[in-house]
């Protein structure tokens, strides 16, 4: 039986055709890890598919670094803050091979045969210190780095950044014989993709690793900006996501800032085209726009700019049309205007007193100021410091309870789409595991 760690001639042969010398089998440590499987990611509604664990085993074959903590990555995916550290490999992957999987809700597993070589020192790091960590089993989790392009939706097939449906709900799909299926919407993940690296992870006795970053931090490093993802939708479906994953640390999907959202195009409020698709501007909204006088050109003007120059527009109108009326005054002798009650009853629909109409009123004009708060909060969330607020609330004075919505109707959706909601982390999970899966899915022995 072959010693664990100890190559053997046929593992040697593979690694001496990735090496530039000729490495001795006393000069080579060699161990297995899992890579990832085909299970749906648990809180994450993403699955790797055979087809994209394909290219990561081809690429595992060719030989990919073995980094320790995706050090390629900015500390601050890791809760550290500051510049990246310098990505440097203390081993390379040499093989790798599919394996029946014990874990539930998946079928494969890929693993990948590593080495290193005995007796290295990188960067204050010995790989003997590892090698003997690894040996001990108290190294023994690790995380891959990868790319993927095509995110599938399990329910219609489409891209999920276009469709209607969402991560971890079900929906109710009949087909053409009226039979009705209830599925879980997840996200299939395909190539074209790649396997970047894989990671020794210290799991906490490193400093910062395994923490996972909230979604929508920023993080620089010499490839570029990059923000962290809670949610697909809004995303360029051209655009590459980069993630890192293992069962016991989780997913962070990623994508680069400048490419985060597509160019923003207003649509109607009752647009029926589906979320995160580039929509053309409503007809309505557009003869909207030419009578206020405002230019605007198609994934130019920034929204921002199109709402402020619109509630200038609309305070300047109404302003004017107040101007231009001359107030009733009474006429003397006449008598003041009243309702009968039966021209309440047909009105409102039934019968009413003097003192339930005042009460009616008054609800409806603390309804109102309601609504009107709720949408400046949802503007200023929106816009934020350029937000027109006090224009906005003289606009509202005059409008119906039904413009207001439809506005904030609006400026949800632009805050939606700028401002990712969510967080990767539960506070109160500190010192606990994040997953069912039991610890020894990812050690590296036998």
């Amino acid at each position: 039986m072959t010693e664990f760690g100890i190559p053997t001639d046929e593992q040697l042969s593979k690694i001496n055709k990735l090496a530039k010398r000729t490495l001795s089998k006393d000069e080579v440590f060699v161990f297995p890890s899992k890579l990832a499987g085909d299970m749906i990611i648990p809180d994450r509604y993403i699955q790797l598919t055979k087809s994209l664990l394909d290219v990561f085993s081809n690429h595992a074959n060719q030989g990919v670094s073995l980094l320790l903590d995706h050090s390629w990555a900015p500390d601050g995916l890791w809760g550290m803050g500051g510049r990246p550290k310098p990505a440097l490999p203390y081993g390379r992957t040499f093989d790798s091979r599919y394996e029946n999987s014990t874990e539930e809700g998946e079928t494969i597993s890929l693993v990948g045969d590593h080495y290193m070589v005995r007796g290295v020192e990188i960067d204050n790091i010995k790989t003997d210190d590892l090698i003997t960590s690894i040996e001990a089993g108290t190294l023994f989790d690790t995380s891959i780095g990868f790319s993927y392009s095509k995110a599938v939706c399990s329910v219609c097939g489409d891209d999920y950044r276009n469709c209607n449906h969402y991560t971890g709900r079900k929906y109710e799909i009949e087909d053409d014989d009226g039979n009705v299926e209830i599925k879980l919407c997840y996200i299939k993940a395909k190539p074209p993709g790649f396997l970047m690296e894989n990671s020794l992870v210290f799991d906490g006795a490193y400093p910062g690793a395994g923490v996972l970053s909230q979604a929508g931090t920023i993080l620089e490093n010499e490839t570029g900006t990059y923000q962290v993802l809670d949610e697909l939708k809004d995303i360029d479906p051209a655009k590459e996501l980069i993630s890192t994953y293992s069962q016991r640390t989780g997913l962070v999907t990623m994508v680069k800032k400048s490419e985060h959202k597509k160019p923003y195009s207003l649509g109607g409020i009752d647009d029926k085209s589906k979320k995160g698709a580039e929509k053309p501007m409503n007809e309505n909204l557009k003869k909207m726009l030419e009578t206020f006088g405002i230019e605007y050109k198609e994934g130019e003007t920034k929204p921002e700019e199109l709402l402020k120059q619109l509630a200038e527009k609309w305070d300047i109108t109404v302003q004017s049309i107040k101007d231009s009326v001359e107030p009733l005054k009474p006429i003397e002798g006449e008598a003041i205007s009243y309702m009968t009650q039966e021209e309440v009853t047909e009105k409102l629909g039934k019968e009413l007193s003097a003192d339930e109409i005042l009460k009616l009123a008054k609800e409806g004009q603390e309804y109102r100021k309601n609504l009107s708060d709720e949408a400046i909060a949802m503007g200023v969330r929106a816009m934020g410091n350029d937000f027109p607020k006090e224009t906005w609330e003289n606009s509202f004075a005059n409008m119906d309870t039904k413009a207001i919505k439809d506005i904030m109707a609006t400026w949800e959706l632009q805050a939606n789409a700028s401002i990712p909601a969510g967080r990767k982390t539960n506070p109160d999970m500190s010192g606990k595991k994040m997953s069912s899966l039991p610890d020894d899915a990812f050690k590296v022995g036998k």
